[in-house]
This record gives structure tokens, sequence and C-alpha cells, in this order.
């Protein structure tokens, strides 16, 4: 559940739910000539048949106050579905765009009074619902500008030819990090003591009464099979800790943790504890 406040003060609470058939009506019904401009005239039954993620908005009364689909491949036969990865390399060699980590929006309608949170929301609750995605990509013909909602979420990265017809479509770009970033877990290293230090020393009183007395270095360097160390990186520095060795269920360190407020996908990182099951935790 989230809030939502209009520009004149009124305020909404809304959660995001996947779409349903009986949802068409009020799509069509948000539908408007700008939306046509930007995606195109949509058969919405057919688009939702194929849509790989499809998004509805609601109040509390449970009216629709947003919707996005999305597809695997662009809109707009700016390209083939089975070969869109070249040509959008080609914008940005940098951008590590895949079929598997990036998603397109093919279709944004909200009530214009709460489109741009609508349009927040949504992005930050796909993200969320897909931790494989990274990219959403928002194609619309060169000579239209995105209006004042989408572009607060997307940043145009450069134009594409069309396949069929002489025209240019402008290619928009959303990131994963800018709305819901993943933190970055990783097998601690020695070098990453200094670091750490200034964390441990905050819950030092806690650790120690919850495993006795023991040194972080020590822990670090006493890895093997059965004893693993990992930190979670925050800005290419290491932000949270945890040492651990297969006694004890993994849940104790979700009952346990004290850390900073973050939201990564918990699962078992090594395939011999994902296989038993069971750890044994010293967070910092």
């Amino acid at each position: 559940m989230s809030i939502l406040t209009s520009p004149r003060g009124k305020v909404e609470v809304v959660h995001c739910r996947r779409t349903e058939s009986r949802d068409i009506f009020c799509i069509k019904n948000l539908i408007r000539k700008f939306t046509q401009k930007l995606f195109g005239r949509l058969n919405i039954i057919y688009l939702l048949e194929k849509a790989n993620l499809a998004i509805t908005l609601c109040n509390d009364k449970e009216e629709i106050m947003a919707h996005a689909t999305f597809l695997d491949y662009p809109n707009w036969n700016v390209a083939n579905q089975e070969d869109w990865v070249s040509m959008f390399w080609e914008l940005d060699k940098e951008l590590q765009c895949t079929p598997l980590n990036t998603l397109f929006m093919h279709l944004f309608v909200a009530v214009d009074e709460y489109s741009t949170g609508c349009c927040k929301e949504i992005i930050w609750s796909v993200f969320k619902a897909v931790p494989e995605l990274h990219f959403i990509f928002l194609i619309v013909p060169a000579y239209m500008s995105l209006g004042s909602t989408l572009i607060t979420v997307f940043d145009q990265v450069g134009n594409i030819p069309n396949l069929t017809f002489d025209e240019d479509f402008a290619v928009h770009i959303c990131y994963r990090h800018s709305h819901y970033p993943q933190l970055h877990i990783r097998k601690a290293r020695v070098e990453d003591h200094d670091d750490l230090m200034p964390i441990f020393m905050q819950h030092d009183t806690i650790l120690r009464a919850t495993y006795g007395e023991y040194f972080l270095a020590e822990l670090i360097e006493a890895q093997d099979k059965e004893n693993h160390a990992v930190v979670c990186e925050l800005a290419m520095k290491p932000a949270k800790g945890i040492s651990g060795h297969r006694s004890f269920f993994v849940p104790a360190w979700l009952q346990i943790r004290r850390t900073s407020p973050c939201e990564p996908r918990w699962m078992p990182i090594f395939p011999a504890e994902r296989e038993a099951g069971r750890l044994s935790l010293h967070i910092w």
C-alpha cells in the first residue's frame, strides 16, 4: 500500500496487482489521444494476451488509477522480436540489456491528476516483482515528447529507424538502480576489514553477547568449505556482512537482523546450503 498526493492536495491510498480481464473496460476509458500518439492504436485484449507483465494500480475502493503493459520485445516494429539486442547495444555499448533482463513498456495510462505518482509506483512495483529485471525501455515517435509523467522515470538514449516505413523513433530507458536497487552480495575478502570495522563496532556489544568473543579478521580468514563470510556491497563498498556455518536454520538471520533497512531478495548463496537449508550466522 502506498499513498499518492495530487497537485491539489487530494490523497489516494493505492496498491498494485496483476491486471485481470475485468479491467479492460476501465483501461480503455483511461486512453487519451496523447496515449495513442505515444503507443499507437492498440487492441487491449490482444495486448494483454501477449503481455509478459501487466500491472494495474487500484485505490482502496478498487477503482483503477493506472495501468501498464510490458512485453519482452520492442513496439512500433523498430526491430525483429527475436533479434533486437544488437540494435540496442549500438545505441550504448555499456548497456548490458538482454531478453532476460529487459522489458518494453507497450502501454501506460493513468488518472490525470495522479499520473506521475502512479507511474513511479508501477515502475517501483515492477522492479520489485521481477528481481532479474534491470532495464525498461520505452519507444515513441521521435517527434513526440514524453509529457510531464513518463519523463520523470525515462531518459532518452538515442533514435532508431522503423523497419517498414521512413520514420525515426526515440528510445528511452529506465534503470533498476534509480527505483529499486539490488544489493551486490559476494564473498568477503581480507581487504574488506577496514570498511567493515565501523559497522562491526556499532553492533559489537550485541554480537559479543550473542556469539561470545571473536575477531572480524579471523572470521574472514577462517573461510573454508564449511565456514563462509559474505558482504553486501553498496556503492562498491561493503555495507553489511554475514559469517556462516551450516548448523542453524536460515530464518534465524531474519529474526536477529539489526542493521539498517534494506530489502534484499534472500536466497541461500552456496549450493551446499541451498540443499541443506541450514546456516549458523554472524551478522554485523
